[in-house]
């Protein structure tokens, strides 16, 4: 899941409280996953076993590939199908559509390049990637991930390292770069204190869904696909990361667990722009 301070990208929920079957109630842009930017340690909400921990990042659709609400006539389908590599662009322009805004490159060249930087971080760890679309429009997207299958995107790696470095090459895309670098830390630390992967084999690395795929159901069959997909790989447990930019409630509807949460009131030191940082987590069965 994602959440930052605004020098780097967000990648939560974001405004809603779904209905049951519906995510209709989704926000216009609806992210989980892995947040990008935080930095420090989170702290572990009390009382937290193992057995509790039950165990998620989301973005939206380019301009180029809006479909207006009122032009998506219901008799038109949405397909599901395997992403394919060539859809990357699509997902980098919806991510950046919808939490380009909270980096300290946004509207500038760097802010599509950490776009790309997210996209890709959360792709390389991804085993399974389900792209959403409407007469080839790009509609969203969700990239899982379990421990022990096969990477769905092997060459994300070495994009990843590429985009780095052309990050690396100007004063505003290093700066943003060593923040993003400093969120995804903060992540890892959060992870390690309550020991999650070791017992929760699944992660939601991100989930998006586009502003013109509300009202379609689109998140609510990305969301049941992905747990479809835990629960055939015997996932007893699944996570993600949020944040408070984004709409939590979505999480508590589903049935998850904020297991670990890290409050900005806390940790004055992150500045006052950050954001609060949870770890939600939950089970296949449970979170349909």
């Amino acid at each position: 899941m994602v959440a930052h301070d605004n020098t780097v990208m967000n990648a939560t929920i974001t405004n809603a409280t779904p209905s049951a079957d519906d995510e209709s109630a989704l926000p216009e842009s609806t992210p989980i996953g892995t947040d990008p930017q935080r930095d420090v340690m989170s702290d572990v909400v009390p009382d937290v076993t193992p057995e509790e921990v039950p165990g998620t990042t989301i973005a939206s659709t380019p301009a180029t590939a809006t479909v207006p609400a009122e032009e998506m006539k219901p008799s038109q389908s949405v397909t599901y199908r395997p992403m394919h590599w060539n859809d990357l662009d699509d997902i980098v322009r919806e991510f950046d559509r919808t939490w380009g805004q909270c980096s300290a490159a946004a509207g500038t060249p760097v802010s599509m390049q950490i776009s790309r930087h997210f996209v890709l971080h959360y792709l390389e760890p991804t085993t399974r990637a389900i792209v959403a679309e409407l007469d080839g429009r790009f509609m969203g997207v969700t990239l899982s991930r379990v421990a022990g299958e096969p990477l769905a995107f092997p060459q994300a790696k070495q994009e990843l390292a590429a985009i780095n470095g052309e990050l690396n090459r100007s004063t505003l895309g290093a700066k943003t770069l060593s923040e993003t670098e400093q969120w995804h830390e903060m992540e890892l630390r959060m992870e390690r204190e309550i020991d999650i992967n070791d017992v929760a084999r699944g992660e939601i690395e991100l989930f998006l869904v586009a502003k013109s795929a509300r009202g379609h159901g689109v998140g609510g069959s990305l969301w049941r696909q992905a747990m479809d997909y835990f629960a055939n790989c015997q996932v007893a447990r699944f996570y993600l990361h949020t944040d408070s930019s984004c709409d939590v409630s979505f999480y508590d509807h589903k049935g998850l667990n904020c297991i670990v949460a890290r409050y900005a009131a806390d940790h004055p030191e992150d500045g006052a722009d950050m954001d609060d940082i949870f770890i939600y987590a939950g089970t296949p069965e449970s979170t349909r």
